[in-house]
């Protein structure tokens, strides 16, 4: 499956730049800087300083707020971000990027269509603003619309070719609509445009496990791991991408390493289980999917794959019933197990 897209950024240096401690007017200059500073302060250090500038008043307001905001934001607290973005909007009400920041917000809380009238909003003050129509995309497949997304998402690369996110989630939209080639294109370029973009090696070797390139994907997944390493989406994605290619050893060595640094990773076992299954190894496979059926009684896969290795070890009844009830919960369960050509 592809990754979840990523909003493209809004830098508050389009808002901030004209500001500067002597501009203050009545505000404490040492709180402004340190409220606007770019970096280097730990956030509740930026919202102390910001709540003091904004306590002060002045003609900065819209852009303290923004700064607070926007730290909310990254500490995920989306309640008091929205709120903090609610009020530069009322103060800067004809200032795109404070629109387009309190989309984001909107976005990551599920109101696509708030997302969608604020980055519209956004669009009608600065029509080139390519990733307002980037995010708007974002939202859009939040929606389901992806060919309104892949639109947008197009209209954003149009306006800034060089915006990786934007070919990176036109290629999510793509793959989900199963326009492989043309996803595989769109990660092709967010790749050469961003050569450590990460989450486009992993949407690209997806796209290939899908057209059952095997040993592409396992390119991408390892390129993907030598610019993070011990990446869980890689190690996992390259130990699924070995498992279906049959190179067991290799799968195995991929999922004990993300066993190694995530204990019980359930995904990670059950992968295993299907490495082990396919190597004939059942009683390996079996102590797997137990460890995930142990935390997860209902995990459809668990359950199918230690019916599998039970009948290998001629427990039918076992293993018949396991199979049932793989099948009760998801009755084309099977052709799960088709994929990794498991039976």
């Amino acid at each position: 499956m592809p990754g979840v897209g990523k909003p493209a950024l809004l830098a508050m240096t389009m808002f901030t730049a004209g500001l500067s401690a002597s501009s203050a007017l009545g505000q404490d200059a040492d709180h402004l800087q340190r409220c606007l500073a770019t970096g280097g302060l730990g956030a509740d250090v930026v919202i102390r300083e910001c709540t003091a500038a904004i306590a002060a008043g002045g003609h900065a307001l819209p852009a303290l707020y923004l700064s607070r905001a926007d730290t909310y934001l990254r500490k995920g607290d989306y309640d008091r971000a929205l709120a903090n973005y609610d009020e530069a909007v009322k103060l800067a009400p004809n200032t795109a990027l404070a629109f387009a920041l309190r989309g984001e917000v909107r976005a990551r809380r599920g109101d696509y269509d708030g997302a969608i009238a604020d980055y519209e909003r956004a669009i009608e003050l600065e029509p080139n603003l390519a990733p307002a129509f980037s995010n708007r995309g974002l939202a859009w497949a939040g929606k389901g619309e992806l060919r309104l997304a892949i639109a947008d998402y197009t209209k954003a690369i149009q306006l800034d070719p060089g915006l990786s996110v934007a070919f990176n989630n036109r290629g999510i939209a793509r793959t989900a609509m199963r326009q492989h080639e043309a996803a595989i294109a769109d990660y092709g370029e967010a790749i050469r445009l961003d050569p450590k973009y990460v989450n486009a090696y992993e949407n690209r070797a997806n796209a290939y496990l899908q057209k059952r390139e095997y040993d592409r994907a396992i390119a991408d997944f390892t390129a993907a791991l030598r610019v993070q390493q011990a990446d869980r989406v890689a190690l996992l994605g390259r130990c699924r991408a070995y498992t279906f290619a049959g190179q067991l050893p290799a799968a195995v060595a991929d999922c004990n390493e993300l066993l190694r640094l995530q204990p019980g990773d359930a995904a990670a076992l059950n992968v295993r289980g299907l490495a082990h299954l396919k190597a004939g190894q059942a009683e390996k496979a079996i102590v797997d999917f137990d460890a995930v059926l142990r935390s997860d009684p209902k995990n459809v896969g668990s359950l199918y794959g230690r019916g599998l290795a039970r009948l290998k070890k001629h427990e039918a009844v076992q293993g018949n019933a396991d199979i049932a009830a793989a099948k009760a919960l998801k009755p084309d369960v099977e052709q799960d197990f088709v994929k990794y050509n498991i039976r």
